[in-house]
């Protein structure tokens, strides 16, 4: 592994690191002195994304004056590990673990506020006692270039080889949450 990976998390997956890229290619230029513009769900093209980011790609659609978020799209390998589709639900509604459905809450909130893309680590256990490491990128969209209206996010997996059903990060038994930051260009 090389230093950046190592200095910088969000380099280790090459999917996460190229969905950043894509988010920070597309986010139009701002005149001098202006507000910082968002890319629009438009600009992201789902032909550069191509066939390992899509599966665990997911779009969310910021509502109720900005405060809750609903999955819109959910890719076929997000489904699989969330053990259900995903599509049309609330984060605060889906999640029987209240403090985990928060947290997740919580990094979307920090990308909302921030206006930059966010970068998180989970590690999360199942009933069976099997564990996961997630890491999750959370990119925010404006369709005006200014007001953040969807998120367009890629979640990706690691399990441990142990005994029991696979973890599920929707029905996690206990969650620890590890990094979660917000990236600037510098990052």
């Amino acid at each position: 592994m090389n230093d950046a990976a190592t200095s910088q998390p969000w380099l280790q997956d090459r999917r996460i690191a190229r969905l950043l890229a894509i988010w920070r290619a597309a986010r139009p230029k701002s005149e001098q002195g202006a507000p910082d513009l968002l890319p629009s769900r438009d600009a992201i093209d789902p032909v550069q994304l191509g066939p390992e980011i899509l599966p665990y790609m997911v779009l969310v659609d910021v509502t109720d004056g900005a405060t809750r978020f609903r999955f819109r799209l959910v890719g076929s390998g997000l489904i699989e590990h969330a053990g259900l589709d995903l599509t049309g639900s609330y984060i605060d509604d889906l999640n029987p673990n209240k403090e985990y459905a928060e947290y997740i809450n919580s990094l979307y909130r920090m990308a909302r506020d921030t206006r930059l893309p966010n970068y998180s680590e989970t590690r999360y256990r199942a009933a069976s006692g099997r564990v996961g490491l997630t890491r999750r990128i959370l990119c925010p969209l404006a369709g005006d270039g200014l007001t953040i209206d969807k998120f367009v996010g890629l979640q990706v997996f690691e399990t441990d080889r142990g005994d029991g059903d696979a973890p599920t990060y929707t029905y996690a038994a206990s969650f620890l949450p590890g990094i979660a930051k917000a990236l600037a260009d510098s990052d």
